[in-house]
């Protein structure tokens, strides 16, 4: 059985591992990145992270590679084309990894990939038609469409850069009030700072607020109860435009869906234009923070060496 050496790139963590075709992720090096973002730091910490799980696994010898990339990718030639929130540009990453380990790889933007996964591996098994979201560190989005991805001219599922607040906070690639400016994890931290007490305490990450919540702090239910408003709203025009009958949520912030799910079920409730949508589901991912570490294998597993052939 096939084996891929897969590599999560975030944009302030990576994640290196190997995973098995039937599923089974054999072991991973995992670590914030240590300096700023750049394409030498992507090099060095990921052949270091490689070196780490080569030494805990040396029995293991991958036959693929995939790469799952933040922001723009040119899927065609393995390219990370740009990353609003690094300096990042037209970085040949596939061809670096390639060179470096002998093996083929593939790469694509990782909400591209992790939609993927979760047709292999994950929520959507067996399903035909289905739109994913990634929140974390930023927010983005992929199609599944007739049972393939759909890709546009190669930036399809965007939804992170759709406008949700025309005048609202600037986001990373320069416009004001985009969705992932509002309710990825930097957004969310920036909600609970303006609705807590004492402002003058230094910013959560969206994990510490949503363990608040739990407790029943006020400020962080609050926090969760504007994340699902804000990701309902958002997904009413994809459902709306799109008619698919399922939604899969991913990435960090999703493992808070218990938090969110009641108002962003409202916000669809009240959206949807509901005659034209009877029955639309909105899952959580059942691969957990490994999303993209999954995409990176299904990147492998079914690309590495080949054309890219999705619409």
């Amino acid at each position: 059985m096939r084996i891929a050496l897969c590599f999560d790139i975030g944009g302030s963590k990576y994640n290196v591992g190997f995973i098995r075709e039937d599923g089974v992720l054999l072991g991973q090096e995992k670590a914030r990145w240590s300096r700023p973002l750049s394409a030498q730091t992507v090099e060095d910490e990921l052949a270091a992270a490689c070196g780490r799980l080569g030494e805990r696994f040396p029995q293991i010898y991958p036959d693929v590679m995939g790469i799952t990339i933040p922001g723009l990718a040119d899927p065609q030639e393995g390219i990370w084309v740009d990353a609003p929130f690094s300096g990042i540009r037209n970085f040949p990453v596939r061809q670096k990894l390639e060179k470096r380990y002998g093996i083929p790889a593939a790469a694509d933007n990782d909400g591209q990939a992790c939609c993927l996964a979760e047709s292999v591996f994950g929520s959507a098994v067996g399903e035909r038609n289905f739109f994913y979201m990634t929140i974390s560190n930023g927010i983005g989005g992929a199609l599944f469409l007739d049972g393939k991805l759909y890709q546009g001219q190669g930036g399809a599922g965007e939804i992170g850069h759709c406008v949700a607040e025309p005048e609202g906070r600037l986001c990373p690639c320069g416009n004001k009030g985009c969705l992932e400016a509002c309710a990825a994890g930097p957004g969310i931290s920036q909600n609970y700072q303006e609705l807590r007490e004492d402002k003058s305490q230094p910013l959560l990450e969206a994990k510490e607020i949503a363990r608040r919540a739990r407790m029943g702090e006020g400020a962080a239910l609050e926090t969760f109860r504007m994340e699902g408003a804000y990701l309902g709203n958002a997904l009413s025009w994809v459902i709306n435009l799109l008619n698919v009958p399922l939604v899969i949520l991913g990435g960090g912030v999703s493992l808070a869906f218990d938090l969110f799910e009641p108002s962003m079920k409202e916000a669809l409730k009240e959206r949807v234009f509901a005659r034209a949508n009877p029955s639309v589901e909105v899952r959580p991912t059942a691969l957990g923070y490994n999303g993209g570490l999954y995409g990176a294998a299904a990147l492998g597993f079914l690309r590495a060496g080949k054309k890219v052939n999705e619409g």
